[in-house]
């Protein structure tokens, strides 16, 4: 028997059925109660399922940033040296892509990360607001978080920045200016835990501010 009922232990809904029922993927249970008409019995299972993929989407997004500051204990730029390896080649491939399919990319991104995501049209640019960002955002609201104690290239010239953000520096700014001469996306990080994430995708690469370039050590080539 399938039940889905609240848990005093964990203050939230989970599975409670029969042992040998338990296996059976809460997705599954969603496609049967559509096939059968039992929309809320649907709709119930399918915000669960939710739930149960965000309880360990953040518990993995927490180990990474645990291992992250396990690693500064050798040296801040070890952080740096993994981080780029990592995404070196996940951002060159994104270098062909156009804006447009740049956006789709990163709001598909964010959905998967559980964001609360809204994108505006501006005549030269996307901006694409997570309040807050699924992945680190989330996470700095509600975890105590390693940050790195100086001001780095990669850390957008700041101090205190996660090390679990660094990734956005380096892969969507930094790689591809060093292969093309400019960003992939810029990203405004929180200046506090309860700020927004903000996203800008410029249409043209002349129109992205030499700030932009500036604050991690680069130089805007493309006028």
């Amino acid at each position: 028997m399938i039940r889905l009922k609240k848990s005093e232990a964990l203050q939230r809904e989970i599975r409670q059925d029969d042992p040998v029922d338990l296996a059976i993927p809460t997705a599954d249970l969603v496609h049967e109660a559509m096939r059968t008409g039992k929309i809320d019995d649907a709709t119930g299972f399918m915000e669960y399922g939710m739930t149960e993929n965000r309880v360990m989407h953040d518990s993995l997004i927490l180990r990474v940033s645990d291992v992250l500051a396990y690693l500064a204990r050798f040296g801040e730029d070890e952080v740096e040296k993994f981080q780029r390896r990592e995404y070196y080649e996940l951002a060159k491939n994104y270098l062909p892509r156009t804006v447009d399919e740049l956006l789709q990319i990163f709001t598909e991104y964010q959905r998967g990360h559980f964001s609360n995501t809204t994108v505006v049209d501006e005549p030269d640019r996307y901006v694409v607001r997570h309040d807050p960002c699924g992945s680190g955002g989330r996470l700095i609201r509600t975890r105590e978080v390693a940050t790195t104690q100086k001001a780095y290239p990669w850390s957008w010239g700041k101090s205190g920045v996660p090390y679990y953000c660094i990734h956005c520096c380096l892969a969507w700014e930094i790689i591809p200016i060093e292969l093309r001469g400019y960003h992939l996306r810029v990203n405004l990080i929180p200046e506090k835990p309860e700020d927004a994430c903000v996203h800008l995708l410029y249409k043209s690469p002349e129109l992205i501010p030499e700030e932009y370039f500036t604050r991690i050590g680069k130089t805007k080539t493309i006028k």
